[in-house]
């Protein structure tokens, strides 16, 4: 496994697999297959569900890693890449349960009750007591699972629709409740998956025994293959038969050649090939697609070491990393911060302490995310580290925001019910000047985040209305529609500060820098 997979501004695609040793082919036909073809379209996240198997198996919990482990060297035996997908283990990345546990505070019981799957599995699954809160609460930990990662899209089979919709409505409460639009309602991306039988013609089960290992030596699939049950078609080899009720058809649907296909079911119409032949044949399909993957999944075994350790460090390095990225947003949602952040301001601080704040050293980190995610974190910190105490600040309600663009354009409300439009500065090279762009709408208050990556410091201007008004409508009314109108704020060779609006103008700003009246 390499170091890092690369970061990109496509879709993000997130989806799990439960760690139940090795593959077999209705895994791979139902799902690996279909992730392997996705990581070259999408952002791809991939993680082994260990703490949802414990859902089900909390009594008997032996080989949890072993059966971990086997399972990530089927998924890079089969194709899936380090370098393009960021594979983990869940448990590996503690924020999924921190969130998970956020959302049981405010998910109404009968959301999980609901679930479809709920009471088909307690009445399906024998020997095993489920009447536990793990059990109950499964698809809200998938749901925190897909959210920590503000995914966009699920790719699952029909059976899990259902959950992908739990989690679009744990979204929209979330959004709804504390006014923000931290999380995206992710979408189902519907997983084409053949019909594929076991070899005893029932589901492909290991519960039922009669699986084909995906990463099985070739001799053991040919024999398992040949083995096949027909579903009692063609008792005699002069019977025609329905390759549409076989088994072994199903095989040749999902792995044989158009031709191959062809042939073998105008054979079992007709009665013109033997049963045992058209097994052959489907056999040898198979294999072309498990082959490399037995040989690819020996040459994995002999890195093991290497390849858990890389799996723990991309646990750690990137998805707890991205997955941190939106609990540090969450918790300033649920007051948890872990930052004492604006309560400092309601004690006595020096004026060194009071400077500290705005040293941003130490979220160095920061400097390297997208430009959208990184203004939102800013003004979270703005908002939760500057703002004085007394100072009450709320989102707008009365507004939808549908997309992260939007969403950093929602303005703050004082206990005035002022507007207050706050936005940070774009990440310029010279030293004495800000550049903002503001949307043609109408605020009471801007308030402009000055950043510079060289330095790591933030300056804060609370502007009021009345000295940005008149340049701001002249320029919205020389601007097409919805155009944003680009704002500059300049520090002269006295540090002094002025604001221009559209390349007009020059209202001395400085005494604005850090005061927070405008905002009472």
């Amino acid at each position: 496994m390499r170091e890092s997979a690369p970061t990109t501004s496509l879709k993000r695609v997130l989806s799990g697999m439960r760690p139940t040793g090795k593959l077999h082919l209705g895994n791979y036909m139902g799902a690996l297959a279909n992730w392997v073809k996705l990581q070259d379209k999408y952002e791809c996240y991939f993680f082994i569900a260990d703490w949802h198997a414990l859902t089900t198996d909390y009594a008997d919990p032996g080989k949890l890693q072993q059966k971990t482990i086997d399972v990530v060297l089927d998924w890079l035996a089969a194709g899936l890449d380090p370098t393009k997908s960021t594979i983990f283990i869940q448990s590996h990345v503690r924020q999924h349960a921190e969130l998970h546990l956020l959302f049981s505070m405010m998910t109404p019981l009968g959301w999980l009750e609901r679930v479809p799957t709920y009471k088909e599995q307690q009445e399906n699954i024998k020997g095993k007591d489920l009447s536990t809160y793990g059990f109950l609460g499964y698809p809200l930990l998938q749901a925190a699972d897909i959210l920590v990662y503000r995914s966009d899209y699920v790719p699952v089979g029909q059976d899990q629709v259902a959950h992908v919709e739990l989690t679009r409505e744990v979204a929209r409460r979330f959004n709804s409740m504390y006014r923000t639009q931290l999380f995206p309602e992710p979408e189902a991306l519907l997983t084409p998956s053949p019909k594929l039988t076991g070899t005893d013609g029932r589901k492909m089960s290991k519960s039922y025994g009669n699986t084909i290992g995906l990463s099985e030596a070739p001799a053991v699939v040919n024999y398992k293959v040949l083995s096949m049950s027909t579903s009692g078609q063609r008792i005699r080899q002069t019977d025609p038969g329905d390759p549409d009720l076989c088994p072994v058809g199903d095989l040749h649907k999902a792995f044989s050649s158009p031709e191959v296909l062809a042939d073998t079911q105008r054979g079992c119409r007709n009665a013109t090939i033997r049963c045992e032949f058209c097994k052959i044949l489907a056999g040898n399909s198979v294999c072309s697609v498990t082959e490399p993957i037995y040989h690819q999944r020996i040459k994995l075994e002999s890195r093991i070491e290497e390849i858990w350790e890389q799996l723990r460090d991309d646990s750690i390095q990137k998805a707890a990393k991205k997955a941190e990225e939106t609990m540090k947003s969450v918790r300033i949602v649920f007051d948890l911060s872990h930052d004492l952040g604006s309560v400092r301001r309601h004690f006595l601080l020096t004026p060194e302490q009071k400077k500290g704040l705005r040293d941003l050293s130490t979220h160095a980190d920061w400097w390297d995310l997208a430009p959208d995610e990184r203004s939102r974190l800013l003004r979270d910190y703005w908002k939760t580290n500057l703002v004085p105490y007394d100072v009450q600040l709320s989102q707008e309600s009365n507004r939808v925001f549908t997309t992260a663009e939007r969403e950093l354009e929602e303005p703050f409300l004082t206990s005035k019910k002022k507007r207050v439009f706050v936005t940070t500065s774009r990440d310029v090279m010279q030293p004495d000047k800000w550049e903002f762009e503001i949307p043609a709408k109408t605020y009471e208050i801007w308030t402009l985040l000055c950043w510079r990556a060289q330095d790591k410091t933030i300056r804060d201007f609370a502007i009021p209305q009345k000295l940005f008004s008149l340049d701001f409508s002249l320029a919205k009314k020389s601007s097409k529609k919805n155009e944003k109108i680009p704002v500059r704020i300049l520090r002269s060779e006295g540090n002094r500060f002025f604001l221009s609006i559209a390349g007009k103008g020059g209202q001395d700003i400085t005494e604005f820098e850090g005061d927070y009246e405008p905002l009472r």
